[in-house]
């Protein structure tokens, strides 16, 4: 449960980003196991991980508005 580093269960990948809390299971119970949400950078499957295992954190895409004609 304490892993010191991230590893993929589909692809084995080590890169892995802080995914979005999403369930009433993700937002209020999972802090409390001290686990979080996380998505493999390389092949995008979701997990659960301990917060103490490293993940970089969300990229958050910027909005472009449309263009105005």
């Amino acid at each position: 449960m304490f892993s010191s580093e991230y590893h993929c269960l589909d692809c084995g990948s080590t890169e892995a980003y802080r995914s979005r809390r999403r369930t009433f299971l993700e937002k209020y119970v999972y802090p409390i196991l001290l686990l979080q949400p996380v998505r493999c950078a390389s092949c995008y499957r979701r997990t659960n991980a301990s917060v103490f295992t490293p993940a970089r954190p969300r990229e958050d895409r910027a909005v472009v508005p449309p263009h105005a004609a």
